[in-house]
């Protein structure tokens, strides 16, 4: 794709976000949208919405495609293109507003966590010769998005922890291990996360030392 069309997107999208906000659909834009099934719900919505026919007419149909490629990417359907340079996905990005009611509940997008996962091939990134099981939902080895740096750690960061670099897909034993194993092989395990995630966590606007990922990425 070049980069003119790239950036025909990008304009597309934005001007998408502005028609979503108009229709009250999201707060902000078409990015807060972390359920994939919500999504498809808001491109059903938008695709029958008759000022957005008429922008896509005029625009030859530039805005469902925008939409429609967006969507393809969401779905990690050609996610793996990326997988030679998934750090270009790395960047500072905002903290999502939080919804109070007795405890902080911190915003997660399953899109993220997907995408992760395809990344991935859906194998364990700490011990890729793990085999886990066929998930009915996706027919692929069942694995799991894990927070290196809990979200529970957010109040600490100027950006967001729910981000490719943080998240890291295990298989369902070592998920288990990180969480509730033995103090020693959790370091060790979380050590090598670090070691593998340290740049991109930097360029996504979460500078940690070693010391300080090891002390945060205990408090699950």
């Amino acid at each position: 794709m070049s980069r003119s069309t790239v950036h025909h997107y990008w304009d597309a999208l934005n001007n998408i976000s502005r028609r979503l906000k108009d229709m009250g659909l999201v707060q902000d834009d078409i990015y807060e949208i972390g359920d994939l099934a919500r999504l498809q719900e808001v491109r059903e919505i938008l695709f029958c919405d008759a000022d957005f026919k008429a922008l896509n007419s005029r625009g030859n149909q530039m805005y469902s495609a925008a939409f429609n490629n967006y969507f393809r990417f969401a779905s990690g359907e050609d996610i793996t293109k990326f997988k030679a340079r998934a750090d270009v996905l790395d960047m500072p990005v905002d903290v999502p507003p939080s919804h109070v009611s007795e405890r902080q509940i911190v915003y997660r997008s399953g899109i993220i966590r997907l995408q992760v996962m395809e990344f991935a091939h859906y194998t364990c990134e700490l011990h890729p010769e793990h085999r886990s099981f066929i998930a009915e939902k996706t027919h692929k080895p069942y694995m799991e998005g894990h927070h290196a740096i809990s979200l529970h750690n957010q109040p600490a960061f100027s950006h967001s922890l729910d981000v490719y670099a943080n998240i890291v897909c295990l298989c369902p034993v070592c998920h288990r291990q990180i969480h509730y194993g033995l103090i020693e092989d959790k370091t060790e395990m979380l050590r090598q996360i670090y070691h593998f995630r340290a740049e991109r966590l930097a360029k996504s606007g979460l500078p940690v030392s070693e010391n300080e990922f090891l002390e945060l990425a205990m408090r699950q």
